[in-house]
């Protein structure tokens, strides 16, 4: 048996590529206006990911997806819609 000789060059991969191309995940804490529900949605989804009853359970929650997606934000809104501040 003779050994293949593969000499056809391949890119070397940049990982610093790969993980630049990862975006961010930005998760919204809100309250709908139609049931009063607290939602956490990714910013720019149509739809909530999960939805609360009360805005705490929504923050721990909303814990668990920053853990899972390094370097994800969170951004909470008061029952107005306006940010709130931490």
């Amino acid at each position: 048996m003779a050994a293949e000789n593969n000499t056809e060059a391949k890119p070397a991969e940049n990982k610093e590529t790969k993980t630049a191309a990862k975006k961010t995940e930005v998760w919204h804490i809100t309250q709908r206006k139609e049931d009063k529900l607290w939602q956490v949605k990714a910013e720019g989804n149509e739809k909530a990911t999960r939805t609360f009853t009360t805005k705490k359970e929504a923050e721990e929650y909303v814990k668990t997806l920053v853990a899972n997606n390094k370097g994800s934000k969170v951004v909470p809104h008061k029952k107005n819609g306006a940010f709130q501040k931490k």
